[in-house]
């Protein structure tokens, strides 16, 4: 693979070297408006202030717009004395906006250049702190947990309930519209098609599933979880339903700072988090490490009805399974400071995982008239070991015209797999005497390479607009090897099963650009894009000599508006076009036979399914309230569902399908409220309608199902060092192409104690205080019935300490509110 790497460190450097086109002075040239063609003679200086503490404001937004049409000409940000400065400003009449986050817009009219009068001091401007700010953050000593937006939702992890003790499962489930399954994997609006990143990259582990991935990073290493419904070209495509961005804690403050966090919890488990950060001038050093290590027990039963013409039988299995996990990360990093336009960073990551199971399974096998047929235990004891290294190198250049960025990444992703699994079958006789166990024992080993180089550019344009475009090129080169052999007693030794050999391979390539133009007229802000993939790929089952190929290319457009209709009001309109590409897990055909009466597989030959995504947005603030609510429709072709098939006498499979198409349409509404001081709430609450077309040739029928969700959040600051939480979920049943779950519902409990000036906390929290949460649904198909009840450990205390250095989340706070300052073009 070494031939790909000096292909994209070349493509790298090339891009360093040749990107940076000065875009808005070519908007001057080509007489971009009116001011354009005015000589560039003015400049505006002045110094901002915190109004109540007299303190220089850092990255607050100083903007120059036109009379004529209230367009934004130039602006720039205050520096960290809050001296700001604007140049190259043409000849004529505006007004200017004075914005930070937190505190109340300013507004100075009647400025004036003139070739007589061309530099101008505004001297000294004091603005003041405001309860509540247009994207609904509440500027206090305490923000809100939840900040929602037009465009997106951002979770605040320190401000949830799952912080004390829980993962970024957990986190989840506080999430508006999102479901978290049994095994902890997502979906959103009735999809569990997620994108999900970490800190805006692709974590590469395509080998273990969402649960998995979201299983191992704990919620106390979590800043932030970004939820993006209907995405700009700027994203990847992939990710029907949207995509979710884990933003992990890292500071770039002066000096050193920090937090160690240690939490335990009832049935062995603990979690410890360290991140530290070292800042001094121009070099910013960080590093992070936290682990999960803890085991919980499951039980779940199955009862499956199976009929023909010779002879109906009902399977009834007793599952029993013991799960432990023992997960590690590091992530350090340098950000280099070449000068006060350009910024080198390396970031190194590295996972080390290890899942474990031990399974029982006791089965019988009646016929009609309820005699035991067949009656057996299954034991399996298997461990998978995850070892992942990132490697990622990024160049940022700034220009001294506001909005002006260059930004371009290099990123490697080595992931590996290995494991095995030891099972034990026992066969009992009609009077329960067992008979000699059939041993078997298989082996994996998956490797997936992954290399990105992407690059980003983006130029505010002389009449206010703004231009964006770049190019991403990534490839994946995924190896799959599995074995299976089985015990013979005569020979006292394992014979390799030769037809279980699975051996496959997916090498994969995308290369992708795209553009995008923003503007905005009066109260209107509109964005368009494009973006343009060419995929290319090659999936080889090497034991059957069989290969499939793939080459196409896929527009993908964007569209985004936003019209204010009053300070506190907004409304958005948005469209994208999305793609689902099949999984590496869904197109191995290898058969997975760990419960041999319940088999799996891929399909090799699965298309991607695409999605045209429309949403219609309204929100109003006042005081320390919100309202957001949200339209959505969804119109999905070839969607690609998991069907399951009666394959042979007692037998299923289970495998995935491309059926016809598919819609989905249905409301969001999120609301906060503060009743009290001594009481916040945050209500989600979801509507939704799913209807997929059947498939005569494979025997599926058409479905529909309306679902809906309501998740409460109940904030209670007893006192400023004491504060008590309460959550609430409850998820309605869902019907799906061949089956149906049913409803899920649970509460949590939590409170801190902060103390040592706040610098120190102690947290208590009961997950499913009720012990509630049970999954239980069915599915059906020709011939067969199946019900499945399954009961995780889910209560849980926890009981978790946290420690800040040099006052860690106060400082956090500010820096926070700087780089949200500044709510223009680019977080619409």
């Amino acid at each position: 693979m070494l031939r790909f790497e000096i292909i994209f460190l070349q493509l790298f450097i090339l891009t360093l070297l040749n990107f940076p086109i000065d875009i808005q002075a070519q908007g001057r040239m080509q007489g971009g408006g009116p001011e354009a063609q005015r000589p560039a003679i003015g400049i505006m200086k002045g110094r901002l202030l915190d109004a109540a503490t007299n303190q220089p404001i850092e990255y607050g937004t100083i903007a120059l717009m036109q009379v004529r049409d209230s367009s934004v000409v130039s602006g720039t940000i205050s520096d960290p004395k809050g001296n700001f400065k604007v140049e190259q400003i043409p000849a004529g009449r505006y007004f200017v906006r004075v914005q930070f986050m937190g505190y109340e817009t300013l507004m100075i009219n009647d400025v004036a250049f003139r070739p007589a009068n061309p530099e101008i001091n505004i001297g000294t401007i004091k603005i003041k702190p405001s309860a509540s700010s247009l994207s609904g953050v509440e500027v206090t000593a305490e923000r809100e947990m939840m900040v929602s937006n037009l465009d997106k939702k951002i979770i605040h992890v320190d401000k949830s309930i799952a912080s004390v003790g829980g993962s970024a499962v957990d986190v989840m489930q506080n999430i508006p519209s999102v479901s978290v399954d049994a095994d902890g994997n997502v979906s959103l609006r009735g999809s569990d098609n997620i994108t999900i990143l970490v800190d805006g990259k692709p974590t590469g582990l395509a080998e273990i599933s969402s649960g998995d991935l979201l299983q191992q990073i704990p919620a106390s290493s979590i800043e932030s979880i970004e939820v993006i419904t209907n995405p700009s070209v700027r994203y990847d495509p992939e990710g029907t339903s949207g995509i979710i961005n884990i933003v992990l804690k890292k500071r770039s403050l002066q000096g050193l700072n920090g937090m160690v966090s240690f939490t335990a919890g009832t049935g062995d488990r603990y979690n410890t988090s360290v991140n530290l950060n070292y800042r001094k001038n121009r070099v910013n050093v960080y590093a992070g490490y936290d682990n999960r290590l803890g085991k919980f027990n499951s039980t779940g039963v199955t009862e499956r009805n199976t009929f023909n013409s010779e002879m109906s039988t009902l399977l009834l299995q007793n599952q029993t399974m013991k799960n432990k996990r023992n997960m590690h990360n590091l992530n350090t990093g340098i950000d280099y400071l070449l000068n006060d336009f350009n910024t080198l960073s390396f970031n190194f990551k590295i996972r080390r995982m290890t899942f474990g199971n031990e399974g029982d399974n006791r089965s019988y096998i009646f016929n009609d008239a309820f005699d035991t047929l067949r009656n057996f235990n299954r034991f399996s004891e298997s461990e998978r070991n995850i070892k992942s290294y990132n490697y990622t190198v990024s160049y940022k250049r700034t220009y001294t015209t506001k909005g002006k960025e260059l930004t371009a990444d290099f990123i490697i992703n080595d992931n590996e797999m290995n494991g095995n699994q030891d099972i034990v079958q026992t066969e009992f006789t009609p009077d329960f005497n067992p008979l000699q166990p059939s041993l078997q024992l298989s082996s994996s080993r998956n490797t997936n390479m992954m290399y990105v180089a992407q690059a980003n550019f983006a130029a505010p344009l002389a009449n206010g607009s703004r231009i964006e475009t770049g190019f991403k090129s990534s490839i994946k080169d995924i190896t799959m090897r599995n074995g299976l052999s089985d015990f013979s007693y005569p020979i006292n030794d394992w014979i390799f099963n030769e037809s279980a050999i699975n051996n496959f391979d997916y090498f994969e390539q995308i290369h992708a650009v795209y553009g995008i133009y923003s503007a905005s007229f009066k109260n209107l802000k509109y964005q368009a894009g494009l973006r343009a993939e060419q995929l290319i790929s090659e999936s080889d089952i090497i034991q059957a000599n069989d290969q499939f190929s793939l080459s196409y290319l896929s527009l993908f457009p964007s569209v985004h508006m936003v019209y204010e209709l009053t300070k506190t009001q907004q409304m958005s309109v948005s469209y994208s076009r999305r793609i689902r590409r099949p999984g590496n897990r869904q197109l191995n055909p290898y058969v997975d036979y760990s419960d041999s009466l319940n088999i799996r597989y891929g399909n090799p030959k699965l298309k991607p399914e695409f999605v045209n995504s429309y949403e219609l947005g309204w929100s109003n603030f006042w005081g320390k309230n919100s309202v957001n609510a949200t339209l959505f429709y969804r119109q999905t072709v070839g969607v690609i569902n998991h069907i399951t098939r009666l394959e042979s006498p007692g037998v299923t499979a289970t495998t995935y399908e491309n059926l016809n198409n598919g819609k989905s349409y249905g409301i969001e509404l999120i609301g906060n409220r503060e009743f009290a001081k001594w009481m916040k709430t945050n209500l989600n609450v979801s509507f939704f309608r799913s209807e997929i077309e059947g498939s005569q040739s494979l025997g599926i029928e058409g479905s529909e199902s309306f679902e809906w969700m309501a998740k409460l959040n109940m904030n209670f600051p007893l006192r400023k060092d004491l504060n008590l939480s309460l959550a609430g979920n409850y998820n309605s049943p869902r019907t799906m192409a061949q089956g149906r779950m049913e409803e899920v519902y649970f509460a949590d409990v939590a409170v801190r104690y902060d103390f040592m000036k706040s610098k120190a906390s102690l947290s208590f929290r009961v997950s499913d205080i009720f012990d509630t949460r049970r999954f239980n649904g069915e599915t059906w198909g020709e011939g067969f019935n199946i019900r499945m009840n399954r009961k995780m450990e889910s209560r849980v205390a926890y009981l978790g300490f946290t420690y800040r250095i040099n006052n860690y989340n106060r400082q956090r706070e500010r820096e926070r509110n700087s780089e949200n300052g500044d709510m223009e073009m680019d977080e619409f």
